[in-house]
């Protein structure tokens, strides 16, 4: 090995019985490996079908690119980068380890070909070294944050301190018996391997022996080789597993629409709505407990977390995956799970946009309230009233059906009629047709697309879509809204469907395939950003402003649209437009989702108030929504903070047709 072509020397000072042990301890360890996530399989397999084996390519573009890439891993600064060269090293040694199998026990036996020679030899020796120091680095630094720093969203606990532990001992010994072999054989490569080299050179310099060297070799190989086996039959058992389960989960995740939520089919005839014990999940969302690493990033995000309500995302998927596995027995319902904790969650997606392992959460807090609304009829506060109102009146308020144009009072508004034909349906919402201060957003889009030319309508039987009916759990009165909402629709001739409330775009767009209305739904934020790139409206009119632009959560997180409304509140002349320091797809929900428009929930602070106080710490005069509810929700939070001399709230379409006149 002194001198000539570079080579690894697989069994370098180790002895023939050592060998056997090891490929008998191998082959128990693989064994003992494969015996606990066939168990796992078995677990979730348990649960009921569900596809999750459509569009291939895109499940694999998506491992890629968040389990090997780490991408929304590294959207966070120092858990990422700790996280990510921790991962990176460990996959690096562990296809070091794979490789070097191949080269002893395959190509080299049976084809005579020593793979791992050479230049290639030395850039191995030279990336596992470094990979393996980068993985100490992330240890340490997760030793540092776990242990030292202790935010609140993860656990210090003896179990982590063991694990990390583990990893340490497994990593350092790789690095020893590294160290000796280069200090007695002395090779010219040996600096190829910078780490294990200049450790080499101090047990040198130490004045250790050859025979010292080579007993300490031996016998930090034999304890090495111990326990990579012992860490290898162990991951199914352990913290480990997320190795495995998070891949794949990340590889099943939800390709469709995020804010499409499952349809409840033949709902006359189902056998259970909702759910309400863990036998009827499906395997995939088995697959996400199990996946779930307890990073608390979704605690961190969660804006009914922030306000101190009952909710936890992070606690109630751990709970379930500790229901999972027998370790918490009982009944999901009233002992695992409180209805408190449901009914705060305000389905605004943080959680699962910030989940590593792609963790349906919301999904499975809306299946579980499913259950309290149809089995138990155990809605909370007022939420009841706000559902009968839809069912008798149309609208959340009650207010009778007749008034619902009462908004376009002398704007001459265009009603749709049977063999007419426009560009667009104008679908207008409950909280514009009814809502006073919302009102102004309806006028300002008619007065928009009449200066732009636009053909449009609206509907004499809008309803409202009762999004809030599917996200409070009472599918019954979806299903039949969206039936009647769809058959109605059918009568007409639009190209395009444009509304300006999030919720109601998301239903229509995402949610009424599933009842077979099929439509081109647009934001009204896109529609007035394509009026103003095309030049067919031109804001003129100088409003001199700061404005903070607040992202919807069913705009941006559930729907990707963020750069149009804030083209649109630039386009005014005048107005500068930035952003608090939660923006676009983590921006902070402004509290009235998921049906908490219509409800009260128990909390230390309110959401919208944190969040109206956020958007005052940036020194901006206005704020510019996107939506009804957040225009809504802000302006109660600036009347609260007694902001309203110093902070305006308005939709940007209000920003534009100010600028018009």
């Amino acid at each position: 090995m002194t001198g000539g072509v570079p080579f690894r020397d697989t069994f370098w000072n180790v002895p023939g019985w050592a060998q056997v042990v090891l490929y008998v301890g191998g082959a128990v360890a693989i064994a003992i490996f494969a015996y606990g996530f066939w168990q796992r399989v078995a677990l979730w397999r348990q649960g009921l079908p569900e596809d999750r084996f459509d569009r291939i390519p895109d499940r694999v573009k998506l491992v890629a690119k968040h389990a090997l890439g780490q991408v929304r891993t590294l959207s966070q600064a120092y858990p990422g980068v700790m996280h990510a060269i921790m991962f990176w090293g460990f996959l690096a040694l562990f296809m070091g380890t794979v490789l070097a199998t191949i080269d002893w026990d395959i190509t080299l036996p049976l084809f005579g070909w020593k793979l791992l020679r050479g230049n290639f030899y030395l850039a191995y020796e030279l990336t596992l070294d470094l990979f393996g120091l980068f993985f100490v680095v992330g240890l340490g630094m997760a030793v540092w944050r776990r242990f030292v720093v202790r935010p609140h969203r993860v656990d210090p606990t003896a179990r982590f301190a063991n694990v990390l532990a583990l990893l340490f001992v497994i990593n350092l010994t790789g690095f020893v018996m590294e160290a000796c072999r280069l200090a007695v054989v002395q090779p010219w490569w040996g600096p190829w391997s910078p780490v294990g080299w200049a450790l080499g050179q101090a047990m040198l310099g130490a004045g250790l022996s050859e025979g010292a060297l080579r007993a300490t070799h031996l016998g930090i190989w034999l304890f090495h080789a111990a326990i990579s086996l012992v860490f290898v039959a162990i991951v199914p058992y352990s913290y480990f597993a997320h190795l495995v389960t998070t891949p794949l989960n990340i590889f099943f995740s939800k390709l469709t629409p995020r804010g499409a939520m499952a349809k409840i089919e033949n709902i006359e005839d189902a056998e259970r709505l909702g759910i309400s014990k863990l036998e009827e999940f499906s395997w995939k969302r088995r697959l996400d407990f199990d996946a779930c690493v307890e990073c608390g990033r979704c605690q961190a995000a969660c804006p009914a977390y922030l306000s101190g309500t009952a909710l936890s995302p992070k606690q109630v998927i751990v709970k379930l995956k500790r229901h999972l596995h027998g370790e918490l027995p009982g009944p999901i319902h009233g002992e695992l799970i409180k209805p408190d904790e449901l009914w705060a969650c305000t389905t605004c997606m943080a959680c699962v946009q910030e989940c590593p392992a792609f963790i349906d959460i919301v999904d499975t807090i809306l299946d579980l309230r499913r259950h309290l609304t149809l089995s138990e009829g155990a809605l909370p506060s007022t939420a009841p009233q706000s559902l009968q109102n839809i069912q008798r009146a149309g609208n959340p308020w009650g207010l009778p059906a007749a008034e619902r144009l009462a908004w376009a009072d002398g704007l001459d508004v265009p009603v749709l009629e049977a063999g007419q034909e426009v560009e667009y349906l104008y679908w207008v919402g409950c909280s514009a047709s009814y809502d006073k201060r919302n009102q102004a957003i309806a006028r300002s889009v008619v007065a928009i697309l009449r200066k732009a030319g636009v053909s449009f309508a609206v509907m004499a039987e809008e309803t409202c879509c009762a999004e809030v009916g599917r996200r409070l759990g009472e599918e019954y009165l979806y299903q039949t809204v969206a039936q009647m909402t769809v058959e109605a629709l059918g009568q007409y001739r639009f190209r395009k469907i444009i509304t300006h409330c999030p919720h109601c775009f998301n239903t229509l767009k995402n949610e009424y395939p599933q009842f077979g209305g099929t439509y081109e739904v647009v934001h009204h934020s896109v529609v007035i950003d394509e009026l103003v790139q095309a030049g067919r409206i031109k804001p003129i009119k100088p409003l001199a402003a700061t404005v903070a632009f607040h992202d919807s959560c069913y705009l941006a997180r559930y729907n990707g649209i963020m750069d149009a409304p804030r083209r649109t509140a630039a386009a005014v002349p005048g107005l500068r437009v930035v952003d608090p320091p939660r923006a676009r797809e983590r921006g902070l929900c402004c509290g009235g989702g998921g049906g908490h428009m219509w409800m009260e929930v128990a909390s230390r602070k309110r959401v919208n108030i944190i969040r109206t106080e956020e958007l005052l710490e940036t020194g901006a005069t206005v704020v510019a929504t996107a939506c009804p509810f957040c225009l809504a929700m802000v302006d109660l939070g600036r009347k609260v903070t007694e902001a309203e001399e110093r902070l305006a709230v308005k939709d940007v379409s209000e920003l534009v047709a100010e600028s018009l006149e």
